[in-house]
């Protein structure tokens, strides 16, 4: 029985792991962004940057964006197949299971699921 709640546990705490949304990470990128244009705003008034300067810097900024740009999309990738990867380890020890352990693991995930959401309104769960 241990070793159904240690499987449970790990399946629900690898698949939580890699399901957060990409609408929170763009818009969060959007104001790294925008922050990072204000600092560089700020610092080339404060410094006296020449417009010769402002290009110069523009450009090395532009030529590193490109790289950092091309490992996101790699990290990204990869994120998806670590995703696939799980995904498919989880339908194979699924099948491993009988059909009424299968049924306890749903339970215990829903009873997990269940105590998160009210530890998350701050309400504290006692059994």
């Amino acid at each position: 029985m241990k070793k159904i709640l240690y499987i449970g546990a790990l399946l629900i705490t690898t698949t939580y792991a890699f399901t957060q949304s990409k609408c929170d990470d763009h818009k969060d990128h959007e104001k790294k962004e925008e922050k990072l244009k204000e600092m560089r705003d700020k610092m080339a008034k404060e410094l006296s940057l020449t417009d010769e300067q402002i290009k110069k810097i523009n450009l090395i900024e532009d030529k590193y964006k490109i790289q950092e740009d091309e490992l996101r999309n790699k990290s990204e990738e990869l994120r998806k197949q670590i995703h696939k990867l799980k995904e498919n380890k989880k339908s194979e020890i699924d099948k491993v299971f009988t059909e009424e352990q299968r049924q306890k693991i749903k339970k215990i995930k829903e009873d997990m699921h269940a105590k998160k959401n009210i530890y998350k309104k701050g309400l504290k769960y006692h059994d």
